[in-house]
């Protein structure tokens, strides 16, 4: 039911990135579905035919999956649709020649698009300089650090007022590394009375905003954080803490165990940045899937956490 509520068809006027326009502005939510074993399986695909004439891609291969399954992904069904694809796909069809050409499938392919086309490309191992093609984005928090979730996106929160909680908690122990899963540009680094201390990060085509809160009480960022700073994938920006739930500066949740609130807005248009048409993500199969790459941190002479070898975008 909680899905049933908060997914709804976007409709947005304008949208350069694939070239359509829907008439109005007027619903909130991006109908994000995408399985965790959907994720997998289309980036398996990828590897086949990365570097064919063939137009396939992870991103459009998950929104033609959501076209075929009416954004309801089962295992059982989307194995099927995946495998005709692939046979047709090496029988010589184009990718664009078997996605339908309706204002639907144009959505899906705008809005899976938006979450998922930086989270597969081209990367360079930075341990030995090889160049590789894959899942180049990691999960949120560092290697070697216990963490647990579930699917909270839609649950309620009262501090302040009655609302959703339109991100993802992802709980740890005081102090684990935060990671920045896309590179991008610190737009906010400092006290929020609902997120505590913490780091806002928009991506350099603008479209994705990235918020991590809750960080640390007293030391909550990593050296040199702040608003304008440029960061990329695997940087380490922060620690989690408990922080947040007041007005007053540096104060720990009582009710609330230590987690690093993760949030991803979508914003296609600049009145989509603030108020009621603000467009969030649920994160709880993304992140799954983020899981198979993970970030090795290490101290540094000064004791603060650094990346060790990650992936870097080529």
């Amino acid at each position: 039911m909680k899905k049933k509520l908060l997914s709804v068809i976007l409709c947005l006027c304008a949208l350069p990135l694939c070239g359509f326009a829907f008439a109005e502005p007027s619903v909130r939510w991006v109908d994000f579905n995408a399985s965790e074993w959907a994720l997998r399986a289309c980036l398996k695909y990828e590897a086949e035919f990365y570097g064919s004439d063939s137009g396939y891609n992870f991103a459009d291969a998950v929104a033609y999956l959501a076209f075929k399954n009416g954004n309801r992904f089962s295992k059982a069904k989307d194995e099927k649709t995946l495998k005709n694809l692939a046979e047709r796909l090496r029988g010589g069809e184009k990718f664009h020649e078997i996605m339908p050409d309706t204002d639907y499938a144009a959505y899906l392919r705008t809005s899976y698009g938006a979450v998922l086309s930086p989270l597969v490309g081209d990367y360079i191992e930075e341990a030995t300089g090889e160049r590789k093609h894959g899942l180049r984005c990691p999960f949120p928090l560092a290697a070697g650090h216990w963490y647990n979730h579930y699917d909270d996106f839609g649950n309620s929160r009262s501090f302040g007022y009655k609302r959703r909680h339109l991100g993802h908690d992802i709980m740890g122990s005081v102090g684990t590394p935060i990671v920045a899963v896309e590179g991008g540009t610190v737009t906010e680094c400092g006290w929020n009375r609902y997120g505590g201390w913490r780091v806002g990060i928009r991506s350099d085509d603008s479209l994705r905003y990235y918020y991590y809160a809750h960080l640390r009480k007293d030391k909550p960022f990593a050296e040199g954080m702040e608003v304008g700073k440029r960061v990329e994938s695997g940087d380490i920006i922060g620690y989690l803490g408990v922080t947040g739930y007041s007005d007053k500066e540096n104060v720990n949740l009582k009710s609330c165990s230590p987690h690093l609130h993760f949030g991803l807005q979508l914003i296609f248009s600049p009145e989509q940045e603030k108020g009621p048409k603000e467009i969030w993500v649920d994160l709880y199969a993304l992140t799954r899937f983020l899981a198979s790459y993970r970030v090795q941190a290490v101290r540094d002479d000064g004791g603060a956490y650094v990346p060790a070898a990650r992936r870097l975008w080529a």
